[in-house]
């Protein structure tokens, strides 16, 4: 992508969202909320370094940075270490608030302690010039006009609310937009503005989220050139096992990746005996894969588990507990906020409970 007028200079600019710092999802058990919190941390501290190893000279996080209003003073923490190193190594930072926030949601604590050089909310319009190496970049939100005569280039970020109601952006107004949302591909154009794409840059249990953030290079004779770059360490894995004849077997094939992966499905599909099912023991994986740094998520809606592999008919009793996992895993993920979601979390837990004192048995919960 070219931009008409020219260029006085050359910077590189990072831009990243999806952080969501101390997130504990209800739809997962205590002990993987815990390393979702973790990995949350991690991934925010994973993008800074790897935008400073490729010579970033500034980055932008878009949609908030905190799950929490206001963060808890460890996730307030996890956020200052890292950008303190990005600042010592002079990079200009810029935070866009949460647009579904009417309070602080912790971005201005990290512009006092002078972590953060600029604020910008999604509510906009607002407009801010950053200086970014040899350049001034000016950021726009809510469809604020051009960022002012001193911008050499003005970037529009965008949460995709403004183009779900239909707006379009003044003529002149950017040279570029940025969509930071990850669950959709956005247009490549809108009007006669060029549109990138920053994935999720966090973790997330969302497949469609593509997992990085992207480089914007930009120098007076190529223009504003983007490149995605995938984020490490938290791209989610995935095993699939058809009709898994032992718990073992499939304990041994997960071994390996856990504190190799981030995140990591198991899919279980076809025809599993009671007796295979409870050698597996879920809840056990879970927790050894969670004390490895593995958040480990076993997917179930295709599994069939009966008193027999061979002899499995519809007459044939399956698990009762399986079951229950399986209509709470849908209900999990149909839900619409975070306090359906532990209503049904904490549903499941207590009928798993109930379920065992009665039958001695070690299936999932």
């Amino acid at each position: 992508m070219r931009i008409v007028r020219s260029l006085q200079g050359r910077a590189r600019l990072a831009i990243a969202a999806g952080f969501q710092l101390g997130a504990r999802p209800a739809a997962l058990p205590p002990v993987q909320r815990d390393r979702f919190r973790a990995l949350t941390h991690q991934a925010f501290a994973d993008v800074l370094e790897q935008s400073t190893r490729a010579g970033c000279q500034g980055i932008v996080f878009g949609q908030g940075l905190f799950a929490e209003t206001p963060p808890s003073l460890e996730d307030a923490r996890a956020a200052m270490a890292p950008l303190g190193i990005a600042r010592r190594r002079g990079m200009t930072v810029v935070a866009i608030s949460d647009p579904s926030r009417q309070v602080s949601d912790g971005t201005d604590f990290l512009a006092d302690v002078g972590l953060v050089d600029a604020l910008l909310t999604a509510h906009g319009p607002g407009a801010v010039v950053a200086p970014v190496a040899d350049l001034q970049i000016g950021l726009v939100t809510g469809g604020a006009l051009a960022a002012g005569g001193d911008a050499d280039l003005v970037i529009e970020i965008s949460t995709g609310e403004s183009q779900s109601a239909g707006r379009s952006l003044p003529a002149g107004s950017a040279d570029l937009v940025v969509d930071t949302g990850a669950d959709r591909a956005p247009p490549d154009r809108l009007d006669d503005v060029p549109i990138v794409a920053t994935g999720w840059a966090g973790p997330s249990l969302d497949g469609r989220a593509e997992p990085g953030f992207v480089i914007l290079d930009i120098d007076p004779a190529a223009g504003a050139t983007p490149s995605f770059v995938p984020t490490e360490v938290l791209r989610p894995a995935r095993l699939s096992f058809a009709s898994p004849r032992s718990g073992s077997e499939v304990a041994s094939l997960i071994a390996p990746a856990l504190g190799t992966a981030g995140i990591l499905d198991v899919e279980l599909h076809g025809q599993m005996s009671r007796a295979a099912w409870h050698e597996l023991d879920p809840p056990r994986l879970v927790e050894q894969a969670a004390s490895a740094g593995t958040l480990l998520r076993f997917a179930i809606d295709e599994l069939h588990v009966a008193d027999s592999q061979h002899h499995a008919s519809a007459s044939t009793r399956t698990s009762f507990l399986v079951n229950a996992r399986r209509v709470s895993d849908r209900l999990l993920a149909s839900a619409d906020d975070d306090s359906e979601r532990a209503l049904v979390a904490a549903a499941r837990a207590h009928v798993a409970e109930v379920a065992r004192r009665r039958e001695p048995t070690k299936a999932v919960t």
